[in-house]
């Protein structure tokens, strides 16, 4: 199902005496209009009523309204066949819009594109939204991948090297609530679902400014990531590079990692941010949290 639990969360709040109630403000309507929209992903191009209901965990007759509406409004449009619903161009502008306003992502593209010939793969620039890693920028190889990511795409920040950056920039209480809420998941049998084991990693990872995730979150792919601060000296963003372990081998690793780190410290500085001159090189990539979008 659906980010179904996260609209359910989400239409509660606490009352005065500490009580758990429905948010006097929450709009069901249109709640469960944005859920048939996140249905939508790069797996499938066109949904049936069928398919779209059995993701939200609703009967096959409630999401017909919905679909209606949406395809009135011009957000979505019926497939050659008739039967299916796809995303259109309209519903691409709301996303647009919003990367349109970040002068990170512009600042970050020419780095990227720079970081990729460096690094013979794939790049990507990613933000933390609650517990999941979004992609907000990436340049691409021309190379046959298996990696199938592409700007807009969400993944679980537990499972990828971007997301892992971000939530080793976190108050740790903050992370441990999170693994509470949603227990970690085994993508691969390289995954690590101890909760006591993936905090290590985060420590690990936030004290010496990168993390290789090795085929925890698809088999033989590796991926490494670093944080991007601003002024602030807040982690905003993860730019990170994957690709099969026999392209990101042993041997090329450390070279790899290097070109990453120098990437994210450029993007870093472009967003005013100025590490401690006193500090020791290995502890200037500790400060700030990462921020969340809400």
């Amino acid at each position: 199902m659906v980010h179904k639990a996260k609209f359910d969360n989400e239409k509660n709040t606490l009352d005065g005496e500490g009580k758990t109630v429905k948010d006097p403000y929450w709009v069901d309507a249109l709640a469960q209009g944005l859920q048939v929209l996140h249905v939508f992903d790069n797996e499938r191009c066109a949904l049936t009523l069928s398919e779209i209901a059995s993701k939200l965990g609703w009967n096959r007759t409630k999401p017909y309204r919905f679909l209606h509406t949406l395809e009135k409004l011009g957000y979505l449009a019926r497939d050659d066949a008739g039967r299916g619903f796809r995303l259109t161009s309209l519903s691409m502008q709301l996303g647009f819009s919003y990367l349109n306003s970040i002068p990170l992502v512009e600042l970050a593209q020419p780095l990227l594109d720079k970081l990729r010939t460096k690094v013979g793969a794939s790049t990507n620039l990613a933000i933390l939204e609650r517990d999941e890693t979004v992609f907000i920028a990436q340049a691409r190889t021309k190379l046959p991948t298996t990696i199938n990511l592409h700007v807009g795409s969400r993944l679980s920040a537990y499972a990828t090297s971007s997301g892992r950056i971000l939530l080793a920039h976190l108050p740790e209480h903050q992370v441990i609530e999170m693994l509470e809420a949603q227990p970690l998941t085994a993508w691969t049998s390289k995954s690590v679902t101890d909760p006591a084991q993936f905090l290590q990693i985060l420590r690990t990872a936030r004290k010496q400014g990168y993390v290789l995730n090795d085929g925890e979150f698809q088999e033989g792919i590796r991926s490494v990531a670093a944080p991007v601060f601003d002024a602030r000296g807040v982690v905003i963003a993860g730019v990170n590079t994957a690709a099969t372990s026999f392209v990101f081998s042993d041997e090329k690793l450390d070279q790899i990692r290097e070109a990453l780190r120098e990437t994210a410290d450029e993007l870093s500085r472009a967003m005013g941010y100025r590490p401690d001159p006193q500090a020791h090189p290995s502890d200037r990539r500790k400060f700030g949290r990462a921020g969340q979008r809400p």
